[in-house]
């Protein structure tokens, strides 16, 4: 990051040869300089082309009556968080403020908060403010706060947000706004699309969980469900005797459904079927939990309770042999000073299936509020985001997996060792869905899972009710639309 902190030079001189540019589009109104700049050299409007046109309503939902209800609700009580601009343009010579919502965490957060802040430091003709929300906090703050049309400029998340923020008309789609050469310089992963419309640019493709071990614990990293237990037995000890175990063989947050995916499908189970009808209660589902059960409570290599802080504090302490997580934790544990490897989580020879954990891109889309003056300048701060020069960084400082065409051929990937690991693990992986029903699922999914995992029902009774709780919240959502 060195390199971008140390230039500070005026936006319009620094984007654009020649005469400062004004984004005038024929019924915009006035527009400030756009700040769209590649690393491959290319600058100004070209690469994102503000369109005049305003966005068409997408198909009618059943969905979208639903959250509108909830929205106004919220905003009667005064708890929305909004921060569009409603005014015209800043006066002449302040910045125009352009903020972004993200979930990114750890290494990945710290990584665009300085980036952000490089960015400010460089120019004064825009001021980008970038605010963390954890996942599902950022998701119903900007759909409440998009709805009542205000919220920040821009969304940061998962792909299984888009169908979600697509059918309640909380983003704008982007289909008119990026040039044909721009989108062109994506591979198809890293642009995000839900029902053929395009509502989200990635930074990134991946996003998956992997097995995650440390070196000085762990010579050879477990290929099969029986070695991952064995290695497990002989890396979980109570040091001193006193009935407490000082270390572990396995942690992860297994109190999350996010985190069960790859053990759902290692006993060759699936969320949905094709109709996107929820597949849950399962024989799959039921024996995924047994194997996380035995894991916990007959062999006990992992803690009886924890939570992703728990899991994340005993690997980075060295005092968990392995752990299971994705791309944004593990630039930290290097920091920690953990020699750690990745590897796939393992291959269950009982079933003959492999761990397959979802993968998605993660992607900026755009607030329909957003108004047009400011539209250029909006979409140039997303060009510079999910641009070569940002995405190269990512590879090589978080080992994320680029979406442009140039950097992946670029050779900085195969220059990143972890970056090859986490590869690895994405052949074996499942697309995630961007249907909203998978936040259906996730939602009804929680409860009855957590209940399973605290021992008050049995992975049988638990598969049953999530089920039912999906299936309900699917109903409860239909009828909305009658």
């Amino acid at each position: 990051m060195m390199h971008l902190l140390s230039r500070k030079r005026p936006l319009a001189s620094a984007m654009l040869p020649g005469p400062t540019p004004r984004f005038s589009t024929p019924g915009l109104g006035d527009a400030r300089p756009a700040p769209a700049e590649t690393a491959s050299g290319a600058r100004g409007p070209g690469r994102l082309r503000p369109s005049p046109a305003r966005p068409q309503s997408p198909a009618s939902s059943p969905f979208r009556g639903l959250w509108r209800a909830a929205a106004l609700v919220v905003l009667a009580s005064g708890l929305a968080m909004g921060c569009s601009e409603t005014a015209g343009p800043p006066p002449e010579g302040e910045a125009v403020k352009v903020r972004i919502w993200h979930q990114k965490d750890a290494a990945e957060r710290a990584f665009l908060e300085n980036w952000a802040e490089a960015y400010n430091a460089r120019q004064d003709s825009v001021e980008l403010e970038v605010l963390y929300k954890e996942t599902e906090e950022l998701r119903n703050h900007f759909l409440f706060a998009s709805i009542g049309g205000k919220g920040p400029d821009m969304v940061y998340g998962p792909a299984d947000n888009i169908g979600m923020l697509a059918i309640t008309e909380t983003i704008r789609p982007l289909d008119s706004l990026l040039t044909p050469e721009a989108k062109a310089a994506f591979i198809d992963e890293g642009l995000l699309r839900y029902e053929g419309r395009l509502y989200g640019v990635a930074d990134q493709v991946g996003n998956h969980l992997t097995l995650v071990y440390n070196k000085d614990l762990v010579d050879t990293p477990p290929e099969t469900f029986e070695e991952m237990l064995e290695i497990a037995r002989a890396n979980t000890l109570d040091e001193d005797g006193d009935g407490s175990k000082e270390r572990y063989g396995l942690v992860w947050n297994y109190t999350e459904p996010f985190f069960f995916i790859p053990f759902l499908t290692a006993y060759d189970g699936w969320v949905m079927n094709d109709a996107e009808e929820p597949t849950l209660d399962s024989p799959a589902t039921v024996e995924a939990i047994d194997f996380i059960k035995r894991l916990r409570d007959v062999e006990g290599v992992i803690p009886p309770t924890v939570d992703y802080n728990t899991a994340e504090t005993l690997f980075k302490e060295g005092r968990a042999a392995m752990i299971i997580n994705g791309p944004w934790a593990w630039a930290g544990y290097g920091d920690s000073g953990i020699d750690y490897g990745l590897a796939p989580i393992p291959y269950n020879e009982a079933s003959g299936a492999w761990a397959r954990p979802m993968a998605a891109a993660k992607a900026y889309s755009l607030n329909p509020a957003v108004p047009d003056w400011k539209l250029p300048t909006v979409l140039g701060v997303m060009a510079l985001l999910t641009g070569d020069e940002v995405q190269a960084d990512m590879t090589r400082e978080l080992a994320t997996i680029p979406v442009r065409k140039a950097v992946r051929a670029s050779g900085v990937m195969e220059a990143n060792p972890i970056l090859q690991q986490s590869l690895a693990q994405l052949e074996h992986t499942r697309p995630m869905p961007t249907s909203p029903t998978l936040r259906l699922i996730w939602d009804g999914m929680r409860g009855p899972y957590q209940l399973v995992m605290n021992g008050e029902v049995s992975g049988e009774e638990g598969a049953r009710l999530m089920q039912s709780e999906v299936e309900k919240r699917l109903n409860d959502f239909a009828l909305q639309d009658r």
